[in-house]
């Protein structure tokens, strides 16, 4: 039985390794946080090279208290940040956060994050796996 289970176990992790092998993430970055600011975001490019969509349900970070998906959305002129549940990469295709669009906010950013360090992120997939990246932090001023 504890043969069958370990098995069970291996297989399950080379599924897990395999769906985040699909995952590339790409031109990543945190912006630096202004002085006594509440938040800052995270930018990227997320590239699913596999035949199914992936679905980002999750987004953790040591470098803030939290982390929740956002897009930026034009009502009648006005810019206006909505929350996201999640955030589907299709198949074969990428997503791109970015400024003035879909994005990560990183609420209550830690004071140790300054231009030329890094910060920690990890993404939680609907499938069960888990891709952590290391994302530089860089100035407003850099572009």
């Amino acid at each position: 039985m504890k043969v069958l289970c370990r098995i069970v176990a291996a297989v399950a992790l080379l599924i897990s390794a395999a769906a985040v092998a699909e995952i590339a993430v790409t031109d990543g970055h945190v912006r630096a946080p202004i002085p006594g600011a509440a938040s800052t975001a995270a930018y990227m490019t997320l590239r699913n090279t596999s035949a199914e969509d992936m679905l980002l349900e999750r987004v953790t970070t040591t470098a803030a208290a939290g982390v929740t998906l956002h897009n930026t959305m034009n009502h009648n002129g006005m810019l206006h940040m909505m929350g996201m549940a999640s955030l589907t990469i299709p198949a074969n295709g990428s997503v791109v956060l970015q400024e003035g669009g879909m994005h990560l906010m990183l609420d209550s950013p830690l004071a140790t994050m300054k231009p030329g360090t890094t910060a920690e992120v990890t993404l939680y997939f609907a499938n069960g796996s888990e891709l952590t990246i290391s994302l530089p932090v860089r100035s407003v001023l850099e572009r």
